[in-house]
């Protein structure tokens, strides 16, 4: 404390104030600066502003909270000058001058501008704290802005050579305060952050500090998660030499950041994400490219190490740095860059993610300090100083224009409006001259100025910074602020306020492009980091629809800066400024040292002396005259009579002042200078102190008389209570002791009787019981002799009975004996006769058969007869009906177009002529078609109402009424509706829509009593304003049964259970218990009443303004549909009109011909007629063919040629290109499709449908049913041939197939008709029609032969006349549109009109808004509610939307949107249907999988749904989020089997950003809620699933299913050569290449010379797997193959471990590992017949295998499968002179397999199980030549006796790396080469240095072609494979099924020898 009071009373050097100064002079001012520093007293005034001198240094106790407490509430000039005092005037200036305060903190870099700001917001955040009330939060706003500092210092400042803190970007800190004077909030505002000092930095300065700190100050496990090192390894923080500095504390610097993290409530996932995307920055700085075919990674560990720290793939990363990709026709095509280009893809992605980064921090701590409207604020500007370094680039340009302006807006409060103040208030005023800056903005921001120029050649494609800088010369050179460089280099300089700068242009215009390309946006958005993607979530493609538009109008870097520059002034100019001059007195940041020289210079510039001058002479403080009186009335004395404010002020003003020098009078204010007004506020302190003490005395007194009488009577009332009490106490204790004794003596008397009494009882009771006693005697006696007579009576009844009995059954048995002798007389009398009929019977029965069976034949013939007759008449009538039908259709569009155009020309004569509704005869031609809309009663002519009234809008786009309607049909009444246009839709209700909602609902409760009622209610309900009522029906007069005010309800509660939904609206005096037929139904009612209930008036207005809802509408009509709109003069309904369209006609009645005109204004606005179009409505017009996809109708009536035209909201359908008669239209929005023209649907033709007809001059059939293409090669049209059996087909998907054959017969005499070619066998549909001109057609041999009529006619009769047939052409394109109602297919005859309308109608569907559904509402409103750590309103949103929450219930609708239409191409083959179908069935399927027994099959038809039908996956997820949220027991059985199908999805599909995001927060709520369950386990397991999964190609395999059911990794078996094998264990995400970096460890061929792969293989079929293939997607095929039995001679399929690339097959020493995997695959090359070799050397290495596998040869031993040892090949294609052993050779087709499974289709598969018989071939077709070999080899054999194994193996080897290419990859081809160099069969030879061709068999190449001069290489088309080479005239092409072999081994083998030139281990 004394300290403090030392520095506020220690003297002051120089003056403080240096207005007072005598000799007013630069030298002057500068050496009072200088005294005052050497004294320690940095801070100086100038009037109100703060001069301030870096000291660089810590000057004790100056910033204590003592002398904080000293300035607060004291004037400038009370204490020596400080920044506090500027902060305090500041924060009381809010109150005085109730306006916002701004403190401008200007100066170059160095001077202390970031320190200054930390100082003026540490004082006003203790000023806040010492106002505030305690609220009990754990972290005030005032600490979080304090605590923002460190964060944003970390992040935007570093040091450079004139600061060790230098701030490289602009803020303007505002804080708001309330009206007691709190903090309550603020807003950080940040200004062009230097990016570029990310990526390079100027020498001896440093990058930005939260580098340093991260790698310095981290601790070992998190420098471990992120793979930092030492810094000096970091290309991007060791470039510029300096990376620590003994003044910068890295350590603290990061502890420090850590704390102000916790502060803002970052939670620890949002730090880890945040410092892991600074480590990938500094990975990504490392990397480097190398030049080989393009750019190229040079090292793929860093890039992996970048990749997983920004949670993206790779190899897609990789590709985004060196490719660029363009889209052309629908087409990507990639393009490589050079190295130069790559290393600015880097950079650029390195800024853009820092620079996305420091915008989220950012926007994160104005999240956590964010504001509500307040009272007034003070803001704070540290913006970058002045700078001027050697080198001078775009951000020293765009930061000294920021600091021009801020000198303009100084000199502007400063001089220019001060001075021009005086002079309009008429004050005796002297102008001060000031240096104007003026022209120098104008230079640069005027039209044509740098800015405007620069940005212009910024948007041009082809600018460069030299075409900028010449146009930067010629216009400005003669500008005298321009400075245009003597040498022409590529600088230009400015004259800035501060001094001559001149700026290097190089790299001016990709800095203020800021490009950062499509492809690095597109894999950084598809991160698996949610940090990473919400960085990026805003920033937009380029390539997108409308993107060359909007590249036009892109903002640049320089124009968004001077923007935000503008919204700064902006702010600034609504403020009332401070302003503090920072000064930096010397260029080596030295303490105790003042260069003159550099201080002057900042003086000079920044305008000190003419500052002081107008302080010195102006009069800085201003008031209107009403507002000085009113401030300083109590200085004004009551002897002032004046009533004029001016007189007052001139009065009080002259008491103090008499001699005018402080203080002038204007025109409306009163002028002083700052220490009048201080004086005058001291002296109005101390009289307002007089005053209020004053008030306070007597105010004081008054409170003392009145506490003085309280106290009196408080004391008379007591003292009464006292002598009261006393009283009372000595009467009752009188009354006591009278009591006592009156109680003794009644207690006396009582006693006495109570004696008496109990003797009399004890008296009493001894009678009774002899009483008792006697009375039992006696009974007892009694019934003794009761017992004895009942006795005797039964024995005696007894006896009587048996007698009884005796006498009745000796009589029984003689009559049953009688009876039977009876019984048997008879039967044989019966047996006799019945004997004598069974023989008449059957004799009758033998004549009645014979007459049966001749009269049943006869029947049978006659009903032959009779159905083939009627056969032939149901034939006749059909044709008969057919034909009339077509007849009937044209003539009724005839009738309808004729009925049209007379509608129209009696609408135009106003069709007087129409007296009554049959003179339009429009009912007669379609009333038998049309159907009654409504059903309800006949209505009554009622009085109209108020609301009958008709009102629209101004656009005509809404209107509404009640009207008349009759509707054609067979009943045809009028009945009153009301009607509303909306969006294009004609809606009708049966009264008009004043309800918020209604419908019917169940009741249980309420009524008249306060019981529920034991019977449930069925009741319409209607919501209107905040009463529901509940009606016994729907119609108008139903009566009402209650009401209930929803706003006096105490609560609603969502009281679902079970199947049951249901809510309680519960009241006062019941509860309504209300149950919907659905849960959607529910969620709306629940909704609805929950907002009228927390509505207030306002919002319940604006929902009773709400428009008609068209679900409640009885019916609804298409505007777009409408034909015509026509009035209609009736007798009975005078205001009359009619609506017509293609289906009915509608009859309207409008109240008055006001309200009838209006609707026809509203609707012909619309018109279907002739329709004109302004030029910008139509985006395209033409003819198309139209076919409705979802009729069932006869070929060719489903399609018709109509004109389309597409607009902005439709594609417009009409009859003619003149308009006249609309059709329809499509409506179309954002879940309206296009599919675009296929390849293989070109041949798609008009008449019929798919008619499959196969190509002979094809190789593959276009489409159609593959068996009938395999079997066809039946072909019409120009250069086709006829040969083989043709087969016609035509499928038709929506009846049952009904097929013909017929024998077609060729002309005789016909040049083409041979033997075998005069039949052919066609089939086709019933009812085809086909056509083809077959008049001219090329046949077998090339002959061209033209057929007459006649042989046509020859050819076709063979068929019934009643089947004709044609061909067409079958040249047509086909795309299709899906809406909401329909689909269409839509054709034209060419490929670019195709595609045109494709991309015309996908752009305009582009164009609409996005389509949300509630459920996408709500996951954004729970994503808000979890970023702001809301929990309480998360399970608000819970509770109050069912459609969140599980539910037992059938889904009605999906809960996202999913496209329209019909699902097409081959899935319809699956049964699918319609993408809301298929949605509809997967939830039902997930509310019954408790039940299933085996899940396995359902689990994994809902993944290959989700596979085949893309949109559905998310909509999965959400079902399964849906069906898992708030279950009651989260381990049953039904919730454990949803989250195992989640788990199954989450290792399978990766949802959209959106839904994962809702995903991940889904599971960890779930754990939180439920963290000791089997459902947590399940969800740990999902969680941890997302972050791996990767995308797939196949659904899991069974065995992968119940891995994950068991929450496991699955084994995976490994097969190598010798049939060795190993298991691995792998989960859903494994790859091949961690498959395969496994096995190389495990197996320690580290450091082997070549490179392995994994292959997938069956026999002889392999293919090389993708180091990136998902290896359980491998299982998942194979599973498949298996299921089809494909696969290569049986064997089955397996992943199998080999080598891949030869890169040193010398070096490889012969006792490894690697020698024997070399050994075997050369042996493997030579069975195959890939290596060249003659039959001798083939014999001898066969022989060198067999001792090597067998040892020494025995006698008897022979080769049982000569395969294995020799290519059996060669016998089947060797020559017969080149046989050695003399054997005939007989030709025969190779059956054997080569190539690769890519491109290999099922078809082809299945051939594979043929070549199982090709053993048995060679035993019968080449035994002698098998028998030969064999002798040969075991001849061979016998010679290596004794030979060793190893001995045999390395004499193998030694033959195969004689061979100079060995380690070649030959791959078998065929050549197209112009030039025929080369054979048609050839071998293609890729090796580790060239790509070779050879000769099969051949071992010398006919060419090689090095890499190096190798340009390109690839497939343009299936089958066919092209190599371009340097200095060749014409390209390579090869046809092979290889392609993707080839091009994957060239690419490995041109990545390998990158590796090696760049020294780089593979």
């Amino acid at each position: 404390m004394a300290e403090t009071v030392k520095i506020l009373q220690a003297p002051q050097a120089g003056l403080s104030d240096m207005a007072k100064l005598q000799d007013l002079n630069v030298e002057s001012i500068l050496e009072n600066i200088r005294q005052r520093f050497e004294a320690d007293q940095i801070y100086t005034y100038i009037g109100s502003i703060l001069a301030a001198v870096n000291p660089y240094k810590t000057i004790p106790n100056l910033y204590d909270f003592e002398v904080m407490e000293a300035y607060d509430k004291r004037h400038i000039g009370d204490l020596p000058p400080h920044i506090y005092a500027i902060a305090n005037d500041a924060y009381y200036s809010m109150w005085k001058q109730t306006a916002n305060q701004c403190v401008l903190i200007s100066g170059e870099s160095g001077a202390g501008k970031t320190e200054s700001t930390k100082f003026i917001l540490n004082y006003l955040s203790k000023m806040s704290q010492a106002s505030a009330v305690e609220t009990g939060n754990d972290v005030s706003v005032e600490k979080c802005i304090l605590q923002s500092s460190p964060i944003l210092e970390a992040f935007g400042n570093a040091k450079t050579v004139y600061n060790n803190n230098s701030s490289r970007f602009g803020k303007f800190i505002q804080l708001a305060f309330s009206s007691r004077g709190v903090i309550e909030g603020g807003k950080v505002q940040d200004y062009l952050l230097e990016k570029n000092r990310v990526v390079g930095q100027n020498p001896g300065e440093r990058n930005y500090h939260i580098f340093y700190a991260l790698i310095l100050g981290a601790p070992d496990e998190m420098k471990q998660k992120l793979g930092l090192g030492a810094p000096e390894k970091y290309k991007y923080i060791n470039q510029s030499g300096c990376i620590k500095d003994p003044n910068i504390n890295d350590q603290q610097i990061y502890s420090d950041v850590n704390e102000a993290l916790k502060d803002m409530k970052l939670n620890d996932e949002q730090v880890s994400d945040m410092f892991e995307l600074l480590g990938a920055i500094l990975h990504i700085g490392n990397l480097d490219f190398i030049t080989a075919g393009g750019a190229q990674v040079s090292s793929m560990s860093v890039l992996k190490q970048a990749a997983d720290l920004l949670s993206v793939d790779e190899y897609q990363l990789a590709n985004a740095l060196t490719e660029k990709t363009r889209l052309l026709r629908g087409e990507l095509i990639s393009t490589p860059l050079d190295e130069h280009q790559a290393r600015d893809s880097r950079d650029s992605l390195a800024m853009n993610l820092y620079a996305r980064c420091f915008h989220w921090i950012i926007s994160r701590i104005n999240v956590r300090i964010r504001t509500k409207p307040t009272f007034h604020s003070v803001g704070v500007l540290d913006i970058f100083g002045f700078e001027n370094f050697e080198v001078n680039r775009f951000e020293q340009f765009n930061i000294n224009f920021a600091n021009e302006k801020l000198q303009e807006y100084f000199n502007k409060h400063i001089f220019s409006l001060e001075q021009h103040e005086y002079n309009a208030e008429g004050l005796d005023w002297v102008d001060i001259d000031w240096q104007d800056n003026g022209e120098c903005l104008d230079l640069i921001v005027r039209k044509l100025g740098l800015l405007s120029l620069i940005d212009e050649e910024s948007r041009f494609p082809k600018g460069t910074d030299g075409t900028m800088l010449d146009k930067l010369h010629s216009n400005h050179a003669k500008n005298g602020f321009y400075i245009k460089p003597r040498v022409n280099n590529s600088k230009f300089g400015i004259k800035h306020y501060a001094g001559d700068v001149f700026y290097e242009t190089t790299g001016f215009l990709e800095k203020n492009r800021d490009t950062f390309r499509d492809e690095m946006l597109t894999t950084i958005k598809e991160s698996r980091s949610d940090f990473i993607y919400d960085l990026f979530e805003d920033m937009q493609e380029s390539s997108q629809p409308n993107a060359a538009k909007k590249n036009r109008k892109k903002p640049t870097v320089s124009s968004q800066f001077q923007e935000s520059l503008h919204s700064l002034m902006s702010t600034l100019s609504a403020c009332n400024p401070y302003f503090v001059r920072c000064i930096k007195p010397n260029s080596t940041k030295a303490p105790n040292a003042f260069e003159k020289t550099l201080t002057l210079n900042q003086l000079r510039y920044s305008g000190m002396l003419e500052t002081v001058k107008i302080r010195r002479a102006g009069f800085p403080v201003r008031r209107l005259f009403d507002d000085f009186v009113r401030r300083y009335r109590p200085l004004l004395g009551k002897d002032t009579q004046s009533s004029h404010s001016q007189h007052k002020c001139i009065s009080l003003l002259s008491s103090y002042e008499s001699t005018n020098q402080k203080w002038q009078i204007g025109r409306t204010k009163v002028f002083l200078k700052e220490d009048l007004e201080i004086k005058l506020e001291r002296d109005r302190a101390e009289r307002v102190e007089t005053l209020v003490t004053k008030a306070k005395a007597c105010f004081k007194g008054y409170r003392a008389r009145k506490a003085y009488k309280a106290t009196v009577a408080k004391i008379v009332f007591v003292q009464k209570y006292c002598r009261m009490y006393r009283q009372r106490r000595r009467f009752l204790n009188l009354k006591d002791a009278t009591i006592t004794l009156q109680r003794y003596e009644r207690g006396r008397k009582a006693r006495q009787l109570f004696h008496v009494m109990m003797e009399e009882r004890r008296m009493e009771e001894e009678r009774k019981r002899e009483e008792q006693r006697r009375r039992a005697e006696e009974e007892q006696r009694e019934l003794e002799r009761l017992k004895a007579e009942a006795k005797l009576r039964e024995l005696e009844e007894l006896q009587a009975k048996l007698e009884e009995d005796a006498r009745i059954k000796a009589e029984e048995e003689a009559a049953k004996k009688k009876r039977e002798e009876e019984e048997r007389q008879r039967v044989l009398e019966k047996a006799k006769a019945i004997e004598a009929a069974k023989r008449l019977e059957e004799e009758q029965a033998k004549i009645r058969a014979e007459e049966e069976r001749l009269k049943l034949e006869n029947e049978l013939r006659i009903r032959r007869e009779e159905e083939a007759l009627r056969l032939e008449k149901e034939e006749a009538e059909r044709l008969v009906e057919e034909k009339r039908l077509e007849e009937e259709v044209r003539r009724r569009e005839e009738e309808l177009a004729y009925a049209m155009q007379q509608v129209m020309t009696h609408f135009d004569d106003s069709i007087a002529q129409l007296n009554s509704p049959s003179d339009l005869n429009l009912d007669k031609y379609y009333g038998d078609m049309f159907e009654e809309a409504d059903q309800d009663s006949e209505y009554q002519d009622d009085d109209p109402d108020e609301d009958s009234v008709s009102r629209k809008s101004d656009d005509l786009q809404y209107w509404e009424g009640y009207l008349n309607m009759k509707c054609g049909g067979m009943v045809n009444t009028w009945k009153k509706r009301y009607c509303v246009l909306r969006d294009e839709t004609l809606m009708w209700f049966r009264a008009k829509q004043e309800a918020l909602k209604s419908g019917w609902l169940m009741k249980k409760g309420g009524g008249t009593s306060t019981l529920s009622r034991r019977n449930w209610r069925k009741r319409f309900f209607v919501l209107k304003g905040i009463e529901l009522a509940y009606y016994e029906s729907d119609s108008d007069g139903a009566p009402c049964k209650g009401i209930i005010n929803i706003k006096q309800t105490k609560d609603i509660l969502d009281s679902s259970f079970g199947r049951e939904s249901s809510l309680d609206i519960i009241t006062d005096k019941r509860t309504y218990h209300i149950v919907a037929d659905n849960a959607d139904d529910l969620s709306e009612w629940f909704s609805i009443l929950m907002r009228v209930k927390n509505a207030n008036e306002y919002e319940l207005k604006q929902m009773q303004d709400e428009d008609a809802n068209p679900k409640n509408a009885i019916g609804t009509l298409d505007v777009a549909v409408i034909d015509s709109v026509v009035p209609v003069h009736l007798q009975t309904k005078p205001n009359a009109f009619a609506i017509i369209t293609a289906e009915r006609v509608f009859n309207m009645s409008a109240d008055s011909p006001e309200d009838m005109n209006g609707w026809l204004k509203a609707l012909t606005q619309y018109h279907k007629g002739q329709r004109t179009y302004s030029k910008e409505e139509i985006l395209m017009s033409g003819w198309l063919t139209k076919e409705n996809t979802g009729t069932i109708s006869r070929p060719g009536i489903t399609r018709k040629k109509r004109y389309f035209i597409l607009t902005s909201h439709s594609l417009d359908i009409y009859k003619s290109v003149d308009l006249q008669h609309k059709l329809g239209a499509i409506a179309l929005n954002r879940l309206c499709s296009v599919t675009v023209p296929d390849d293989k649907m070109f041949k798609e033709i008009d008449y019929p449908p798919e008619l499959v007809i196969m190509n002979g001059n094809r190789r593959s059939p276009p489409s159609g049913n593959p068996e009938t293409n395999r079997r066809s090669s039946f072909s019409f049209g120009r250069k086709s041939s006829i040969s083989g059996l043709a087969t016609l087909s035509r499928p038709r998907s929506n009846s049952r197939p009904y097929v013909r054959d017929y024998d077609l017969p060729l002309p005789t005499n016909s040049p083409v008709a041979s033997p075998t070619m005069r039949r052919r066998k066609l089939s086709w549909g019933k009812k085809s029609k086909i056509k083809m001109d077959l008049r001219t057609a090329m046949f077998q041999g090339g002959r061209r032969h033209t057929w007459s009529s006649k042989m046509m006619r020859n050819l076709f009769r063979c068929y019934p006349r009643s089947k004709p047939w044609w061909l067409h052409d079958l040249r047509t394109w086909k795309f299709t549109i899906h809406s909401r109602r329909y689909s269409y297919n839509l054709f034209t005859p060419s490929n670019d009109e195709a595609w045109k309308w494709t991309y015309a109608i996908q752009e305009v569907i582009d164009s609409k808004p996005p389509i949300e559904t509630p459920s996408q509402i709500l996951i954004k409103e729970l994503r808000e509610a979890s970023l702001n750590g809301y929990n309480d309103e998360i399970d608000k949103i819970y509770k109050l939307n069912p459609i969140l929450r599980n539910v037992p219930y059938m889904l009605k609708s999906p809960l996202l949107p999913l496209p329209y239409g019909q699902i097409m191409s081959s899935n319809l083959d699956k049964g699918y249907t319609t993408l809301q179908d298929e949605a509809v069935k997967i939830f039902n399927v997930l509310q019954g999988s408790e039940q299933l027994p085996d899940p396995m099959p359902v689990i994994q038809g809902i993944l290959q749904t989700c596979q085949d039908l893309k949109p559905l996956q998310d909509e999965v997820y959400c079902q399964l989020v849906k069906q898992t949220t708030w279950v009651k027991d989260a381990d049953n059985l039904n919730n454990l089997r949803n989250w195992q199908i989640l788990c199954c999805m989450c290792c399978t599909f990766i949802p959209s950003r959106s839904i994962l995001r809702y995903v991940r927060f889904h599971i960890k709520r779930q754990v939180e809620l439920s963290p000791k369950t089997q459902m947590a386990a399940y969800a740990g397991y999902a969680l941890e699933a997302l972050k791996r999964t990767r995308t797939r190609e196949f659904v899991p395999s069974r065995d992968e299913i119940i891995a994950i059911l068991g929450r496991r990794d699955m084994n995976a078996t490994v097969f190598c050569h010798g049939g060795g094998s190993c298991q691995i264990s792998i989960n859903s995400s494994t790859t091949a290449g961690q498959v395969i970096h496994t096995l190389v460890k495990g197996m320690n061929l580290d450091s082997c010379y070549n490179r392995f792969s994994l292959y997938e293989k069956s026999g002889l079929v392999e293919k090389a797997i993708d180091d990136r293939s998902v290896v359980a997607d491998i299982l998942a095929k194979f599973e498949r193959f298996r299921a089809r039995g494909l696969s290569d001679r049986g064997k089955p399929w397996q992943l199998f471990f080999k080598l891949f690339c030869f890169l040193d097959t010398q070096s490889v020493k012969p006792d490894s590992i690697e020698y024997s995997f070399l050994f075997e695959q050369a042996h493997e090359e030579v069975i195959r017949g890939k290596f060249p070799a003659t039959d001798e050397q083939l014999i001898h290495l066969s022989a060198l295998r067999m001792q090597f596998d067998k040892g020494d040869y025995v006698h008897g031993d022979w080769i049982n499968d000569l395969t294995e040892v020799y290519p059996v090949d060669r016998l089947k294609v060797k020559p017969k002179e080149d046989n050695d052993f003399g054997f005939q050779q007989r030709d025969r087709k190779d059956t054997f397999i080569s190539g690769t499974l890519r491109g290999i289709g099922e078809k082809t598969l299945k051939r594979l199980q043929k070549s199982a018989s090709d053993d048995n071939i060679l035993e019968s077709v080449y035994r002698d030549d098998v028998s030969a070999t064999i002798t040969a080899i075991i001849d061979k054999w016998r010679t290596l006796k004794g030979t060793s194994a190893e001995r045999a193996q390395n004499i193998y080897m030694s033959f195969m790396r004689s061979w100079k290419y060995f380690g070649s990859r030959l791959f078998e081809v065929e050549c197209h080469d112009g030039r025929q160099a080369y054979p048609k069969s050839i071998w293609l030879s890729v090796n580790k240095s060239m790509v070779a061709v050879h000769k099969i068999n051949d071992p010398n190449p006919l060419d090689e072609f090095p890499y190096e001069k190798i340009l390109s290489f690839g497939a343009p088309i299936p089958n066919e494979y092209k190599i371009i080479v340097e200095g060749r005239r014409s390209e390579l092409t090869f046809d092979t099924t290889e392609v993707f072999e080839i091009a994957k081994l060239m690419k490995a083998y041109i990545n390998e020898i990158v590796k090696k030139r760049n020294m780089i281990p593979a």
